[in-house]
């Protein structure tokens, strides 16, 4: 969500941005876009892969995007990983903190991986590359991230990790530790400005206290899968679902 209150979002690789009235307009069909950050100027940047050199199998070049607020699209480290067998390279949940790194949940390789724009520079934040939920300081945690993984990060700028039946949160210093595996599956995941967390469940929203205790909400109004969440400066919450008949959702709390 960029800072007037618009929803940016992918639908089948386009960009696309959705007003607060329910306007949608499509800003590029250029790009590859899977995960979504924004920021405070209203660049728009997205983690996906380009298919490179054609060949049998062919060879999956992960990049990052970025759609500036001036409408202008371009790519950013290209071919930053790449992979002929698996063509998750590049994919996953992103999130940008307040001093303008991004992090993205790297499927393929089971980490977190910090990109610095301004320097083109990128490394391993967290996770040692091999599957597991192991906590601990940076490189010694472990992720599981091939079931639909997503970040989202609080105003304190820690990093919070959904994987699968996991929640994780990241501190600055790269500390892992799990706030809950109760969750069934994986998904999206949001943090609102009181520091809940939200996640989607089987046709119902979680919501995750500071504690890690969690309340689910009853979702019925939709068979569709849930595929991205995020929360506005009210405490408001927006769904948005995959299918024939995609839809976004808004959703006040108690107590908000």
């Amino acid at each position: 969500m960029d800072s007037s209150g618009n929803i940016i979002l992918s639908d089948r690789g386009s960009l696309r941005k959705v007003t607060q009235a329910g306007v949608v307009t499509t800003l590029t069909p250029q790009g590859s876009w899977d995960g979504v950050a924004i920021d405070p100027s209203g660049d728009i940047y997205g983690s996906g892969y380009v298919q490179g050199i054609a060949g049998s199998p062919p060879t999956f070049e992960a990049s990052l995007q970025e759609f500036s607020a001036s409408g202008t699209y371009q790519q950013l480290f290209a071919n930053w990983e790449s992979s002929s067998s698996n063509f998750s390279v590049g994919t996953g949940g992103l999130a940008m903190d307040s001093k303008g790194a991004l992090f993205l949940a790297d499927v393929a390789n089971n980490r977190i991986v910090k990109f610095s724009v301004g320097s083109n520079t990128w490394a391993v934040f967290s996770g040692s590359g091999t599957s597991g939920n192991q906590d601990g300081a940076g490189t010694a945690a472990t992720f599981t991230l091939y079931a639909l993984p997503d970040l989202a990060i609080d105003s304190n700028d820690n990093l919070y990790v959904r994987s699968l039946g996991t929640v994780r949160k990241i501190a600055p210093d790269g500390t892992v530790t799990t706030i809950t595996s109760q969750l069934q599956t994986g998904g999206p995941i949001a943090v609102d400005k009181s520091g809940n967390i939200y996640t989607s469940g089987i046709q119902a929203i979680n919501r995750i206290a500071g504690d890690g205790s969690v309340v689910s909400y009853p979702f019925t109004n939709t068979t569709d899968f849930i595929t991205s969440m995020v929360t506005d400066s009210s405490g408001n919450l927006y769904v948005g679902t995959r299918g024939i008949g995609a839809q976004i959702f808004k959703i006040t709390f108690p107590n908000d």
